[in-house]
């Protein structure tokens, strides 16, 4: 769409625009009527000129009831029609301009100030091409009609008598009345943007600051609950070991069962608590502690921790990169963070007997990390929600019930907090490949 549906660009804020457009229209029209007079009065300029510039005054007065009473219809306006409208208005305007112009001298008259206010008006309503796309008509407009005089396809009207300028008094004070009324009507506009910017800027911040402190004070209370509720809920989950530990084999099978399940399920939210916990990273300055580190011995860490957890289901995990140590600057926590819940996520939902691969190389100035298996894949429909807070897919769901939907979402805050991205590839039933780029800057 030309004009995006947002604040600025909505459809009541141009139906305001054109309203406005329509009362700055009527003072405009009060003064032509008010020069006529003024003019007729002085003796200056010729009475068909003077009475032509009158019927071109009655012709806006005709035109502006018409833009006024639709504006004003109790209906449903589109953006397009609003579009229009206001645009027709502007070049009709142009155009009477430049009738008023050649009435008044063509070259000769100070009227070709006005059409300042038009090239304002367009950057006030429009979006900031539109104004040099006016500027362009202004500029064909006022030379088509210098060239059509010169090649004598119309009379030049003498407005000034034959008079030179400068030896006339009364067109020395008319242009200054002129110069005048277009330097405090370009003030007007000029302040008018001024203000309407200042106060949508002041909005925006007060509605910033107001959603930073409520975002501050969402943060502070997942913090403090989910720290707090660990702990007892660890407690049960210990208690509940415990129990099941004392009543060994000889229990109902139906008791350990429900033991079983409880102690799965206090494991469940221990884990989205510790989602909650991590969720709120990087809201806070202190929990950032970045610091030099080798990617690549985080990564063969990480690898080599997840090994028994691929052994169980008779995977293949491997690593690969080139022999050498690639220094980086960041959070060793949130990058271990970031790789663990990826090689993690692949584990789990890749079937046994399947390959996972974890690879680092350096590419321009970004370190990528690839994490790839031939696991379950992500459906085409789903992959632009699965860095979505709470998302799960329908194959996750299906594999494993528990989970929180929170992993991904971590992971692509913190990597974001590290000025680096994150993307998947993936086709369902084949595998997905999670690629990271973290830039870095090159030692000089």
């Amino acid at each position: 769409m030309l004009f995006p549906e947002t604040p600025t660009f909505s459809i009541a804020s141009m139906l305001r625009r054109d309203k406005w457009l329509i009362r700055l229209r009527w003072v405009a029209i009060l003064g032509l009527f008010s020069g006529v007079i003024l003019l007729k009065f002085i003796e200056l300029g010729p009475p068909s000129s003077l009475n032509a510039m009158a019927i071109v005054a009655f012709i806006l007065v005709g035109l502006n009831l018409m833009y006024l009473t639709y504006a004003s219809a109790k209906k449903q306006f589109g953006m397009s029609n609003l579009v229009i409208l206001l645009n027709l208005q502007m070049v009709m305007d142009l155009f009477l301009l430049t009738v008023l112009i050649y009435l008044t001298g063509s070259a000769e008259s100070p009227l070709s100030f006005f059409y300042v206010f038009h090239i304002i008006l367009a950057s006030i309503i429009f979006p900031g091409g539109f104004s040099y796309l006016y500027s362009l008509l202004v500029v064909i407009l006022y030379s088509g009609l210098l060239v059509i005089e010169q090649s004598s396809f119309v009379e030049h009207l003498c407005f000034f008598n034959e008079f030179h300028l400068m030896n006339d008094s009364r067109v020395v004070i008319g242009i200054w009345f002129v110069f005048v009324v277009t330097m405090m009507v370009s003030a007007y506009l000029a302040q008018n943007v001024t203000e309407r910017h200042r106060r949508v800027r002041d909005k925006l911040e007060a509605a910033n600051l107001k959603l930073q402190e409520i975002n501050e004070t969402k943060t502070t209370f997942f913090r403090y609950a989910s720290h707090e509720m660990k702990a007892p809920i660890a407690t049960i989950q210990s208690t509940l070991m415990v129990i099941e530990d004392i009543l060994g084999t000889k229990a109902d099978p139906r008791v350990i069962n429900m033991l079983n399940r409880a102690i799965g399920r206090t494991s469940e939210t221990i884990g989205m608590l510790k989602d909650l916990a991590d969720l709120t990273y990087g809201n806070f300055q202190e929990q950032q502690h970045f610091e030099s580190l080798s990617l690549r011995e985080l990564l063969v860490g990480l690898v080599s921790d997840a090994k028994p957890n691929s052994d169980r289901k008779s995977q293949t995990l491997t690593f690969t990169s080139a022999d050498a140590s690639f220094d980086y600057f960041g959070d060793v926590n949130a990058l271990g963070k970031i790789f663990n819940n990826l090689i993690s996520n692949a584990i789990r939902y890749t079937q046994e007997s399947g390959s996972i691969q974890v690879s680092l190389e350096k590419v321009d100035l970004n370190y990528v990390v690839k994490v790839s298996d031939d696991g379950q894949g992500i459906p085409a429909t789903e992959q632009v929600n699965i860095f979505k807070e709470f998302y799960r897919t329908s194959t996750a769901r299906k594999l494993i019930s528990e989970g929180t939907g929170l992993g991904l979402a971590i992971v692509m805050r913190m990597v974001e907090l590290h000025g680096g991205d994150i993307q998947v590839d993936s086709q369902e039933g084949r595998g997905s490949t999670f690629t990271v780029q973290l830039p870095f800057e090159e030692e000089l």
